[in-house]
């Protein structure tokens, strides 16, 4: 019954979200925007410790948003228990239950959602939201990506004529945020759409051969994937027609658009902007721009020294501020993304939102040579997945310095685990490449590293990138 309630409410929530975004003005969106803020502000000070702490001596009746401390990730892991609005849960029960693979995909004390992330510093992050909060930004996410599929034809092909088929090619093994989206859903809404999850560190050969089977008619992925999965298709080993896909996590490169296009004719692809800490950030409308979404969040492009910048300037980081989670608010909090922001802009689609451009947070693609001869694309997710299952690894790099040739540079949270962690990284990549037809046809450096710092011409830590140029013909 719980579950049940769950699907209307999300479903009542998408109807609302997507009300909104037709019919309301900027203004009106505005109005709904403050008021959020001002009642979340309130209530972290309240119910959390960490925010009382913070907000001691501020107006909380009077208050700019600018005039509140800025939050991040360190911040937050230092003070995970009193960040909470409510009592009872322990850094340790947190930690336990985010390091416990049988966990992954439930809930964390049968109530609440619990994620995780690992950014360039090496801290991961916990992130927890209450199950009624999580269908609220689910059902804002269902509204804001298929508004244009929310007609009465489309869905009357996939209810009535046949049963929309959902491909979820994720990283699976791990409280990852993606992931969480497909699996923690209302049971009922398996009744109504087939969605199956696909683990994006499966050897390709095997997830195409189970995309081959499925057929479906939606896939969700990273960008960097749904264009191997266009190579795959363009080289004749993938036999799929896909109506619609959707990205995540990365934006995509021009190569991509162009190679996805050509393999999937007439697809209608759909970027979002989202992170583990606030999922619904931004969407894309049907003329290529992501409109955030302001009525579910606040994003500030800021300077280094949190100033803000004008519209159509690059930040250097933003701070966000998630109105949907009252159980760990995340109010100011800092994000190393760089953004450009338009305010004022007046879209084709009539968006009432902002729109928001997002620069330079993808990794690279691997071009890899197999032992036959023929070039590979390898997207960097699956390699990003492999780090995170190395137990005692603070921060790591994986660099393609020749054809062929890797360099994994590293930095333990412990030096006295080098010797298992080097060896650990040997054995995944040799489990990871014989699975391939690249085989032994690869060497792998692996170097202890002191900190891994960002260039001055990035705003992250480029964790896996590429020195060797994309070869005119890839299998």
């Amino acid at each position: 019954m719980k579950s049940f309630i769950q699907l209307i409410l999300m479903f009542i929530i998408a109807i609302v979200a997507r009300i909104r975004e037709v019919y309301y003005s900027r203004e009106r969106i505005k109005r709904i925007q403050d008021k959020k803020l001002r009642s979340l502000v309130k209530y972290a000070f309240e119910k959390s410790p960490m925010y009382r702490r913070l907000y001691e001596g501020i107006d909380l009746n009077n208050f700019d948003l600018k005039s509140l401390p800025v939050v991040n990730k360190e911040y937050i892991l230092r003070h995970l228990s009193d960040s909470l609005t409510v009592r009872g849960i322990s850094k340790d029960d947190i930690i336990l239950f985010a390091h416990d693979p049988d966990a992954v995909g439930s809930y964390f004390k049968n109530k609440y959602v619990l994620s995780t992330t690992s950014g360039t510093t090496g801290i991961i992050g916990y992130f927890l939201i209450d199950q009624w909060q999580w269908i609220v930004q689910k059902g804002v996410e269902f509204a804001r990506l298929l508004k244009h599929r929310l007609s009465f034809h489309y869905i009357y092909k996939y209810t009535v004529k046949t049963k929309l088929r959902w491909a979820m090619i994720v990283a699976s093994e791990g409280h990852y945020i993606t992931y969480l989206i497909a699996r923690l859903t209302p049971k009922q809404a398996f009744y109504l759409s087939d969605i199956r999850i696909f683990s994006i560190t499966n050897p390709m050969n095997r997830i195409v051969e189970e995309l081959n089977e499925f057929k479906p008619h939606y896939v969700h992925s990273y960008p960097t994937f749904l264009e191997v999965l266009a190579y795959e298709k363009l080289a004749g080993r993938l036999n799929i027609e896909v109506d619609f896909m959707s990205s995540g996590s990365e934006p995509f490169t021009d190569r991509a658009k162009e190679v996805i296009k050509k393999a999937f004719k007439g697809v209608e692809v759909v970027e979002t902007y989202g992170t583990t800490e606030a999922v619904c950030l931004a969407n894309q409308c049907k003329f290529g721009k992501l409109h955030i979404n302001e009525d579910y969040v606040i994003i500030e492009a800021v300077d280094d020294d949190n100033k803000p910048v004008p519209d159509g300037v690059p930040s250097k980081k933003v701070l966000i501020t998630n109105l949907i989670n009252k159980l760990q608010p995340l109010i100011r909090y800092e994000i190393r993304d760089s953004v450009i922001i338009y305010h004022n802009y007046r879209c084709q689609c009539g968006s009432p939102f902002a729109v928001i451009e997002v620069q330079g947070r993808s990794d690279d693609t691997f071009y890899l040579m197999t032992k036959d001869g023929h070039f590979r694309a390898f997207p960097p997710i699956p390699f990003e997945a492999l780090f995170l299952r190395i137990k005692g690894l603070r921060q790591y790099q994986l660099i393609h310095e020749e054809q062929n040739h890797l360099v994994v540079r590293y930095v333990a949270q412990d030096s006295r685990d080098n010797e298992r962690i080097e060896r650990e990284i040997r054995e995944r990549f040799k489990e990871f490449f014989n699975n391939t037809d690249v085989g032994d046809n690869i060497s792998i450096t692996i170097e202890e590293s002191g900190e891994i710092t960002r260039p001055p011409t990035h705003q992250k830590v480029r964790q896996i990138f590429s020195k060797v140029k994309p070869p005119p013909n890839i299998v």
